[in-house]
């Protein structure tokens, strides 16, 4: 009799645990959202990535349930650490969620930049798009290429200006490795923004620069500006011949943008988020809205995500000891 009651306890407490285990945990996903969303950007009102958050919310919106809104928080700034520090000290509540690139969480914390560890400080919820940066050169240039350009700018060391988006970020870790490999000394200049590099490299004032592609591309159909090299390892349709570093023997970087939340947020509020931003990118209106501003949607779901940022945390690491930025 005793043998048999210990079994049946301990096999109710197993259920039980079992139950536990699988119930919504506290303050979940029932009744989420009861108020406004908070969904911090780290870029102002109009730039880029804003206009690209801005195209998307209200599709998200649409695929949350309870009639949910969101406010969205601009906070540009210190290579997006500003805006992702603010997810960092916020609430695990499923109230605050970020938009983020891979520079703040994969190279600045290695430079001690942040009061977060890097990527495993925050929840990944799911990955949004890909995109791809060229070096590219103003009409008229006397490179045809890369090589002729590398090859010009071992013969004049410091010579050749080229304008990047702010310090080792995607585009300026790309750009040191570069040299690094192929063993010459650009000179770069550092400008503000991608708009700002497009302004000096048409005026004349460097002689090539690195940008997205979706903001060079109306310039590149008038022939003002011609792309030589991806520096990242995606590639859009409309630029699938123009070769990229790892075509020519070099280590490319990626950059993609995804949604953030603190951590601890809890797991079905993050499932109820990547659900509706998965059925978001999934609605042919929108669809056809980033493909006309050239963003290449790229879903990932949390493990996925997570493993590129993994990856991408260790190639960015092993970047900054070879250029001698950590020991």
């Amino acid at each position: 009799m005793f043998t048999f009651l210990k079994k049946t306890a301990t096999t109710s407490l197993a259920v039980a645990a079992m139950v536990l285990a699988t119930a919504p945990s506290m303050g979940a996903a029932e009744g989420y959202p009861e108020k406004p969303i908070t969904w911090i950007v780290p870029d102002g009102a109009g730039g880029g990535l804003d206009t690209i958050v801005r195209t998307i919310y209200p599709y998200v919106e649409k695929n949350l349930p309870n009639d949910a809104t969101f406010v969205l928080k601009n906070l540009p700034g210190a290579t997006q650490t500003i805006a992702v520090s603010a997810v960092y000290n916020a609430e695990p509540d499923g109230y605050t969620i970020g938009q983020a690139s891979v520079a703040p969480l994969t190279i600045m914390p290695h430079l001690g930049k942040t009061s977060y560890s890097g990527y495993e400080d925050f929840e990944l919820i799911s990955n949004v798009f890909d995109a791809a940066h060229y070096i590219v050169l103003p009409e008229g240039s006397p490179f045809a290429n890369l090589e002729e350009l590398l090859a010009h700018a071992k013969e004049n060391p410091g010579k050749v200006r080229v304008g990047v988006d702010g310090v080792f970020n995607v585009q300026h870790l790309p750009l040191l490795n570069l040299e690094l490999s192929a063993e010459v000394d650009l000179n770069e200049i550092t400008y503000k923004s991608s708009a700002e590099t497009k302004k000096a490299l048409l005026g004349g004032e460097i002689e090539a620069g690195i940008m997205p592609s979706h903001i060079i591309i109306s310039e590149y159909e008038a022939g003002t500006l011609k792309p030589i090299v991806d520096v990242m390892e995606v590639k859009p349709d409309y630029f699938a011949d123009i070769p990229s570093l790892k075509d020519l023997g070099y280590t490319p970087s990626q950059l993609f943008v995804g949604v953030i939340a603190p951590k601890g947020t809890p797991s079905d509020i993050q499932a109820t988020l990547a659900g509706a931003i998965k059925a978001a990118l999934e609605e042919p209106e929108l669809i056809e809205a980033l493909a006309k501003r050239k963003i290449m949607i790229n879903y990932n779901d949390s493990e996925t995500y997570l493993g590129r940022m993994k990856e991408l945390d260790v190639v960015n690491k092993g970047i900054l000891v070879d250029l001698g930025v950590l020991k």
